[in-house]
């Protein structure tokens, strides 16, 4: 090991998540996005809630967490015509540290 930066990299470690979107039951939310694991198929195992205010918000967080436009927009346009959808996000370590500062409680 010869000490460059290639070399020093920690590996990325990926969790691969599914993300129920869902009617939000609180104002002023429109959507709530549940975190699941990707094997999961109940809210009772959830790993994380969070509630967004409109399509702009929700697209902004999909994206940090590593989903693909075109992903974000085929989950838009169900969106419009069910009240459910779900994304497979692989969620890399950074992302997690972006959900994390997302999700502290604010002063």
């Amino acid at each position: 090991m010869n000490g460059s930066p290639t070399e020093r990299r920690r590996p990325v470690i990926r969790h691969d998540w599914k993300i129920r979107i869902q009617p939000a039951d609180r104002n002023p939310f429109l959507f709530k996005a549940t975190f699941l694991q990707g094997d999961s198929e109940d809210d009772e195992r959830a790993l994380e809630t969070l509630y967004v205010y409109g399509d702009g918000d929700l697209a902004v967080l999909l994206q940090d967490l590593g989903a693909g436009v075109g992903e974000i927009c085929s989950l838009l346009d169900t969106l419009r015509t069910r009240d459910s959808a779900e994304i497979v996000v692989d969620v890399i370590e950074e992302a997690m540290e972006v959900l994390a500062r997302r999700t502290e409680p604010r002063a």
